[in-house]
């Protein structure tokens, strides 16, 4: 064999084995893709999934809010739209928000302590309470009675009683581990107690269950500015975190929250009708019953 064939055949040779050595190559890299396509496969799947839940989870915006809500921007969420059910005027020096929930006990507590004094800074024109319903019980126990009565509020509000059905349901407000507010029928009969709330137009409200995404948003702007961890009530003076003074009696208790908010309104409290009264009651008063702070409800 001449010497041209020779290195012509371990060219042939050399040549051959590279061409091998690539399909091998080409083979390995064709299965480390279809691998991590694979994987890449999986990851998108999960994570659509996960948006799934969350999506599904998550409350929808309300298309329906009360008639007269108001967009609370001093509620600690720096955007909002038509959550808050007023009581007072618009124009009044402090803004009081409140997050506060029918079923919870400690809720109760603060209106049964600071109702009359809330009422007497509204009706002077000094305060305007801005009230969220939430389902802060309603979480903790796998109930639905927090939305019902939020959802009950609200037509309450559409039939202008909104104010007097709320003193009822505290009023009637049930144990934390009784659900009874979670039937309608019950929310309806409670309704009979104010005068011209007992309608077929408020039984409807109630029943369609129209304003269930508006409650539910109200939870969902509370766990946002609690950090996931909610209690109740919460409350908000002109946009800052307040916290309810204490007394060793009801009447020095609402005193001393009427100070308090006088002095937001950069009233004197020395020269205040209101603030002279609920002193004078909290002298007059040393049977009254200790109230201190309510211990909010928490999740």
């Amino acid at each position: 064999m001449s010497k041209a064939n020779r290195v012509g055949k371990e060219l042939a040779r050399q040549r051959a084995a590279e061409l091998r050595l690539e399909q091998q190559r080409r083979a390995r890299r064709n299965r480390l893709y279809a691998i991590y396509g694979s994987v890449v496969a999986v990851i998108a799947v999960a994570v659509g999934v996960a948006f799934a839940v969350q999506a599904a989870n998550a409350p929808k915006t309300p298309t329906a809010v009360p008639v007269g809500a108001v967009a609370d921007t001093t509620g600690g969420v720096s955007a909002a739209d038509g959550m808050a059910i007023p009581l007072g005027n618009a124009d009044a020096k402090v803004k009081l928000t409140v997050y506060e929930d029918a079923r919870c006990s400690a809720c109760k507590s603060y209106e049964t302590t600071y109702t009359p004094a809330y009422k007497k800074l509204i009706q002077d024109g000094t305060l305007e309470l801005l009230i969220h319903p939430v389902t802060l019980i309603d979480a903790n126990t796998n109930g639905t009675g927090s939305l019902h009565a939020g959802n009950a509020f609200a037509c309450a509000q559409d039939a202008g009683h909104f104010e007097d059905y709320h003193d009822i349901i505290y009023t009637n407000q049930p144990a934390e581990t009784t659900d009874s507010f979670a039937s309608d029928a019950t929310l309806i009969a409670l309704a009979k107690q104010v005068q011209g709330l007992d309608s077929k137009t408020f039984e409807s409200c109630v029943n369609s269950h129209k304003y269930f995404d508006w409650v539910r948003q109200n939870y969902a702007n509370l766990n946002k500015i609690t950090n996931n961890q909610p209690s109740t009530p919460t409350i908000y003076a002109n946009g800052k975190a307040y916290t309810l003074p204490t007394g060793s009696t009801t009447a020095a208790a609402q005193a001393a929250f009427t100070a308090s908010i006088d002095k937001l309104a950069g009233v004197n409290p020395s020269a205040s009708p209101s603030a002279s009264a609920s002193g004078a009651g909290a002298s007059s008063s040393p049977s009254a019953a200790a109230s201190p702070s309510p211990s909010a409800s928490k999740s």
